[in-house]
């Protein structure tokens, strides 16, 4: 059940709830919840002439706090107060905050596993929520204004309450199948000879790749869209080809509209479609073109006319957009500048301590928020709806192409509860460090529970230099999650599979090859996730709850059947896997009893495993997405003995419209019985090949057993196990 509560006066709304929820859910009191927390404070409170209205609310049994989305730390927030304001912050180390996004969400499952419920805070401006940093059993909350609207959502599991707030805020838009491939990405590939280049040398060397991206460097002097015509002097062409090839294209788009006359955007929108300052003006900052002003996506004329600049792209051969520097990112104002002179001017070597004091807060200038400096078109100061400029870039983009008929692929750095409806997100600038792949299985995990279904990180790292160690086990982690993407920044170390000579290219080669071959079983959960709020991605508990779960960070579900635990330090030889089931090792074909084991981790082997009773559809590696091609889907069934049932399921659909939606898909049910197995059609509004399906059919004794069948789009088999 949801309910609502309001707090103080809010005077905006996030656009975060759904408009069919706005004011039918019925309004209820905090003491309501006397069995979950007792709100003590509900006040307005002054701070340097600023007004915030602060929540304080206590709660007696200790519990978890899980949700937040992209923050750093630990899985469980609890013992920490974190701030909801979004900001390019590009050093995430572990105590970093407040980063790209804000999704004020947490479920709270009591130590006893007896009370949960989500708490979903909808104020899209500045925020804090302290979660019981005093040890005190208090939590705080904190946002600047008059007031704020909470929702809390009480069931009896983890997956009931996200499926709650999905209802809430919106389900998970479809992204096209061939974002399931791998994709290659650096800041930058600096022309389209480079860009045919490494395409070309994917092929040649049969490393499957299905998407390749053009950072900042594609444009002219970075001004959005426009194309750099010295590098990339017959782009269309270049487009063409790589789409001859199998590859799909994405370039990054930044909100900032570079200053210049003539340059047909600022012309378009200057006075018309930007910010402004407190003075009526069309508000200036720095970005990477130099002198900028950014458009006002919160109002919908500005999205529209934007969507249509894009649509330039997309009619040129683009395939999709990844939006960057959105928060917004803004390196300077002339304020700011003006300030920065001004501190420097008296300073002296002889100022010591204080001189590090100076140029450290002028180093943090690039990190402010501007929310008092900005005004959107229709009044509204920026501050309070900060949180959600991402947000209606993405949307801008989204509902243009949905109007069309075509699932966007769009990824978001900056983001709001309810970006799930346009696009997804990736987790930014990133490091090649160790430490950051088991942050990323936190980040993506704490994504999924916030309702983020498609996401990812820089595989490999962004920024530093990798090595090959760390690369194949940043690739290993990638190979299971929803976005799979090698990106890395100027300046460093080149990552491309095939960097760091024969050996190491050999095994990445097989990890991407293993993405290849799970394509129907991740495509097939991702697309049930779609329809039934279920994330792909997701902590253990979601699944298992039972206490070993709650308290595991370095684990992860690659949905139903897969169970993941990467290898996040130099050097291991083995590590300690909890299992919720007898399971099988993908790579090493082990069994696993439940429990805690030690796992070998040679360099070549993912610790990942198949839950037993479960199926598993595969098919041969190819260069690239497309199922329409695959005439032989190999089912790999694992169970506890020959009288256990096993369910597994194939989905397809067109992969690239919204009919789906429409019930225009293929659902195909396999179930393994005592004797044999069945195969049901569950939809089948979607006409598919007809295929040889194999069983590969293995209990948790070695006893393998084979058969195989044709299938088509239709009908029902029942085939006996000899």
């Amino acid at each position: 059940m949801i309910y609502k509560l309001v707090y103080g006066e809010p005077d905006i709304e996030s656009g975060a709830v759904l408009s069919r929820f706005t004011n039918k859910i019925p309004l209820s009191k905090s003491d309501e919840f006397i069995s979950l927390f007792r709100d003590f404070q509900a006040q307005i409170e002054e701070y340097n002439s600023q007004v915030f209205f602060v929540l304080k609310r206590q709660y007696d049994s200790d519990g978890y706090f899980f949700g937040f989305g992209d923050k750093v730390g630990p899985l469980d927030r609890n013992g920490r107060k974190y701030t909801f304001w979004n900001t390019d912050n590009f050093t995430h180390h572990p105590s970093a905050d407040p980063l790209y996004k804000s999704f004020p969400f947490y479920i709270y499952v009591s130590k006893d596993l007896k009370t949960k419920y989500g708490c979903f805070t909808d104020f899209p401006g500045y925020l804090e929520i302290d979660v019981n940093s005093n040890n005190d059993n208090t939590l705080t909350f904190r946002s600047k204004g008059k007031g704020f609207v909470q929702y809390i959502i009480i069931e009896n599991s983890v997956r009931k309450i996200v499926e709650q707030y999905l209802k809430l805020t919106g389900k998970n838009i479809a992204f096209p199948v061939w974002a399931f491939g791998y994709q290659q990405s650096r800041w930058s590939y600096f022309s389209e000879k480079e860009v045919l280049d490494i395409a070309r040398k994917f092929r040649a060397k049969k490393i499957p790749c299905d998407v390749i991206y053009l950072d900042i460097d594609y444009m002219e002097k970075y001004k959005v869209f426009t194309w750099n015509k010295k590098n990339f002097p017959n782009y269309k062409k270049m487009l063409e080809s790589l789409h001859k090839d199998g590859f799909k294209v994405v370039s990054i788009l930044d909100p900032g509209v570079r200053v210049e006359e003539g340059y047909f955007v600022f012309e378009e929108g200057k006075n018309k479609y930007f910010l402004k300052d407190p003075s009526g003006k069309d508000f200036e900052g720095a970005v990477w073109p130099g002198r900028v002003r950014f458009p006002d996506f919160l109002n919908k004329n500005v999205r529209n006319w934007w969507a249509k600049n894009a649509k330039k792209y997309l009619d040129d051969g683009v395939d999709g957009f990844w939006n960057d520097m959105n928060e917004i990112a803004i390196f300077a104002t002339e304020k700011d500048l003006q300030e920065a002179r001004e501190k420097l001017k008296e300073a002296k070597l002889e100022d010591g301590i204080n001189l590090a004091g100076l140029l450290g807060t002028i180093g943090e200038i690039g990190r402010r928020g501007h929310g008092d400096d900005i005004v959107h078109l229709d009044g509204t100061p920026h501050w309070k709806v900060k949180n959600v400029y991402g947000l209606n870039m993405v949307r801008a983009t989204s509902e243009m192409l949905q109007k069309e008929n075509k699932r966007p692929f769009l990824l978001t750095r900056s983001a709001y509860s309810g970006i799930q409806r346009f696009g997804g997100v990736w987790t930014g600038d990133n490091h090649s460090w160790w430490e950051h792949i088991l942050q990323e299985i936190v980040r993506l995990n704490s994504l999924s529970l916030a309702g983020v279904f498609y996401s990812g990180c820089d595989v490999g790292g962004f920024g530093g230099d990798v090595n090959a160690q760390l690369l194949i086990r940043f690739m290993q982690f990638g190979l299971f999650t929803p976005m799979f993407r090698n990106h890395s920044a100027i300046g460093t170390r080149r990552q491309e599979p095939w960097e760091f000579g024969p050996e190491t290219e050999s095994i990445l080669k097989e990890v991407i090859n293993w993405r290849y071959r799970l394509i129907p079983y991740i495509y097939t959960q991702y697309m049930i996730g779609v329809l039934k709020d279920k994330p792909l991605m997701r902590p253990l508990f979601y699944d298992f709850e039972q206490p070993e779960s709650f308290g595991i960070e370095d684990e992860y579900l690659f949905d139903d059947s897969i169970l993941v635990a990467p290898v996040y330090r130099p050097n291991v030889q083995k590590r300690v896997v909890w299992l919720p089931k007898t399971s099988i090792g993908i790579f090493d074909n082990k069994v696993y009893k439940k429990g805690w084991n030690v796992v070998d981790t040679p360099i070549e082997y993912i610790p990942a495993f198949q839950i037993v009773n479960s199926a598993i559809p595969t098919i041969e590696p190819t260069q690239y997405v497309d199922l329409s091609k695959v005439d032989k889907i190999v089912w790999k069934v694992f169970r506890t003995s020959e009288r256990a049932k096993v369910t597994g399921y194939l989905y397809e659909d067109d992969g690239s419209t919204f009919d789906y939606k429409k019930g225009v898909y293929n659902l195909k049910q396999v179930t393994v019985k005592e004797g044999y197995v069945e195969v049901k059609t569950l939809n089948s509004k979607y006409v598919t090949r007809e295929r040889e399906w194999k069983f590969e059919i293995l209990d948790s004794k070695g006893q393998m057993k084979k058969l195989s069948v044709v299938v088509g789009s239709d009908g029902e088999l029942k085939i006996p196990i000899q």
